[in-house]
This record gives C-alpha cells, sequence and structure tokens, in this order.
C-alpha cells in the first residue's frame, strides 16, 4: 500500500489506487465520496449566494458553505486514516492488544457514518432557501450523502460480522442500530420531477 495520502491525490490516481488493489478500501472509497457529496451540496451554497438572495438565505448558505467545509475535510481525513488503519491495526496487535485493533477499525466506519448523517440533516435545513437553478444539485449530494451514511454502517456491520466479539458487539452494535433508523429516517427524493 502506498504511503501517499489517498486525499492528496488526483481523481485519477485515487481511483487507480482503489481499483488496482488487491485489498478493498472501502473506508477509504466511503470516505472520498462523501468529501465529494459535501463538495457538491457546498456549490449549491456558493451558487445560491452569488444570486444576491434574501439575508435568510444568504444566512443559511453561509452556514451550509461552512458546515460543508468541515465536512470535507473530515471526510478527506477519515479516507487517509482508513487507507493506513491496516497498518496500524498490525502494529496494535503486534503489541497484544487486538480488541482495540478492531475497534479501531469499527470507530472510522462509525465516525464515517454519523457525519454523513450531519451532512444530510444540514442540506435538508438548507432545502427550502437553495436557489432554484441548484435545486437539483443539492438533492443530488444530498442522495449521495445518505448513500454514504448507509455504505460506512455497512461497513461497520460488516467488520461486526467478521469480529463478532462480545465486547465488539456491546461497544458498536447499538450504533448499527441507531445508524440504521437515522438512515432510515432521512428525507432524499426518489425523483426530482413529481
Amino acid at each position: 500500500m502506498s504511503d501517499t495520502l489517498i486525499s492528496t491525490m488526483t481523481v485519477q490516481a485515487a481511483v487507480t489506487r482503489i481499483g488496482d488493489h488487491d485489498h478493498c478500501q472501502a473506508g477509504g472509497t466511503i470516505g472520498v465520496s462523501g468529501a465529494l457529496a459535501a463538495a457538491l451540496a457546498q456549490a449549491t451554497a456558493n451558487a445560491t449566494r452569488a444570486e444576491q438572495p434574501s439575508t435568510a438565505q444568504d444566512a443559511a448558505a453561509q452556514v451550509l458553505q461552512a458546515a460543508m467545509a468541515r465536512s470535507r475535510a473530515a471526510f478527506l481525513r477519515l479516507a487517509d486514516q482508513d487507507a493506513n488503519a491496516i497498518l496500524e491495526f498490525v502494529a496494535i496487535e503486534e503489541r497484544g492488544e487486538p480488541l482495540a485493533g478492531y475497534a479501531l477499525l469499527c470507530r472510522g466506519p462509525q465516525q464515517m457514518a454519523d457525519l454523513a448523517l450531519e451532512s444530510v440533516r444540514a442540506m435538508q435545513s438548507f432545502r427550502p432557501l437553495v436557489c432554484e437553478r441548484s435545486h437539483d444539485d443539492l438533492e443530488f449530494a444530498l442522495t449521495l450523502m445518505a448513500g454514504v451514511a448507509r455504505a460506512a454502517m455497512q461497513l461497520l456491520d460488516s467488520n461486526l460480522r467478521i469480529w463478532p466479539l462480545s465486547e465488539l458487539l456491546a461497544e458498536f452494535d447499538p450504533h448499527v442500530h441507531r445508524l440504521l433508523g437515522e438512515i432510515d429516517a432521512l428525507q432524499a427524493v426518489s425523483r426530482i420531477r413529481k
């Protein structure tokens, strides 16, 4: 695995790195996807602010800009963390602390799912105030981010299937159930035209 951070690569290099490995980098892929969804949502706030919006629209757009900038940075950090988590896991295991290593590999997906849910909620709050020309783009970003939340929850669930240790299940299974409920409550639209 390359020492280069996935967040510093070109899109083509990141896609090549993920696709050419025989080790699946699900967490890194989910993290980069979250950063892209947040970037698209941020662009809808930028577009809204460019159209001489009302005071309320402008304030809401600024809130979304800041939230999505934080989300983008956090997703890229989590993608980099996940890309290096296996190496850290091996080091922890060699120190004789395998449970701590398993928890590390579960914590990243949980954090990604929580971040995605927070991001979707911010987008949903902006829906009534987004400018018309970017309305559909906000829906695309929201749908992408809802998928990121579900994929991250599935990665956590997969790790718990692989390592069904009672300590891990006690710590993380409640998060899986909470995340499922919160993801199911999201309000992504199924169609643009009604």
